[in-house]
């Protein structure tokens, strides 16, 4: 478990959070921002939670984003390291909060941050991408604070709301990670 201030947490996906999969996953105004275009089923997300402790172990790391609330903490979203390449030490970070009411406030860069360290403290990567729609101005924001920077926009790549929108690239090396922990 990955843990800052003890404010916010990072650990393992379970069984048991399949209801907020389920919410978050069919909820439109959230996966306007994700690639995620048909409707999700309990059965799918049932199945996905299997094959991240196995078929997906190798390429794929997944956390249950978690805040603390009072005395509780509470589920807000997910991120992950997927798309792992051993050989280049290379991953591609993703990030979905679903609970809306936890929206631009922060949440989404702090478990960025807590990801980005694991992935170069533990897995000893070289490197960390990300990419986020035109139009997603915070996830866009949360690459900027956690030290990635843009690296090319791929025109007009994604189909959402009816149109066609830009894709951005962003990325942070290694020793970029280093500089800004000093």
């Amino acid at each position: 478990m990955l843990e800052l201030l003890n404010l916010i947490r990072l650990r393992v996906i379970l069984k048991s959070d399949l209801r907020y999969l389920m919410k978050w996953f069919n909820d439109p105004e959230v996966t306007q921002y994700l690639r995620i275009f048909f409707p999700s089923m309990e059965v799918f997300e049932e199945k996905w939670i299997n094959d991240l402790a196995t078929i997906k172990r190798e390429t794929d790391v997944v956390f249950m984003i978690e805040v603390r609330v009072g005395k509780r903490w509470v589920p807000i979203g997910t991120c992950g390291l997927h798309r792992i390449n051993w050989h280049e030490r290379d991953a591609d970070l993703g990030m979905a909060i679903g609970e809306k009411k936890f929206w631009s406030n922060g949440y989404g860069t702090q478990a960025a941050k807590l990801l980005v360290d694991y992935a170069f403290l533990q897995l000893n990567m070289h490197r960390v991408s990300s990419s986020a729609y035109g139009f997603n101005t915070r996830s866009i924001k949360m690459q900027e604070r956690v030290g990635m920077k843009r690296e090319g926009v791929v025109r007009k790549a994604i189909y959402c709301n009816g149109k066609y929108h830009d894709r951005v690239l962003s990325g942070i090396l290694r020793e970029e990670w280093e500089e800004m922990r000093k």
